[in-house]
């Protein structure tokens, strides 16, 4: 026979009276279509996951996502990201990109950045920002070699 502590039984007991009252309320959304008004923030993604396809048909990839319930998409610079394969996308001017963005039904809220980038050409990158609507500027990451130490982390950081 398996003893079952009191511990075990009582963390079992309360996963499942915990699934027991959520599942419910999942179902109903999920058969009413409502999934997206439980939500308070807009339902979005970041660009890299259809990077193959947004440099080809940028507007209709972003028709497509908007086509499948995502409300905002998070960008990448272009210039930054340019030998990650987004460098067709240089030729959209920041305005030009905020309207193809518009007219799919998406906001984009924010993108991120390398930090050469920001620390090269911050000014350039802030009204990039600025032209295309966005209120948020992420750091994707701090371009530190993967044996970095943490006094790398800590000057990057500073």
């Amino acid at each position: 026979m398996n003893k079952l502590s009191r511990r075990k039984f009582l963390s079992r007991s309360v996963m499942g009276i915990g699934s027991a009252v959520i599942a419910p309320r999942i179902l109903m959304d999920l058969n009413a279509g409502t999934i997206y008004k439980s939500v308070r923030m807009p339902v979005g993604f970041q660009v890299w996951t259809v990077r193959d396809q947004l440099v080809k048909d940028f507007p209709g990839t972003l028709k497509m996502m908007a086509g499948l319930g995502y409300q905002s998409v998070e960008m990448c610079s272009p210039p930054g990201y340019e030998s990650s394969g987004f460098g067709p996308l240089m030729s959209l001017k920041a305005r030009e990109m905020k309207q193809i963005i518009r007219d799919a039904g998406l906001i984009c809220r924010s993108s991120h950045y390398g930090m050469n980038e920001l620390r090269d050409h911050l000014d350039e990158r802030i009204e990039f920002a600025l032209e295309s609507g966005q209120t948020q500027m992420i750091l994707s990451s701090f371009g530190l070699p993967q044996e970095a130490a943490m006094s790398d982390w800590i000057k990057a950081a500073d």
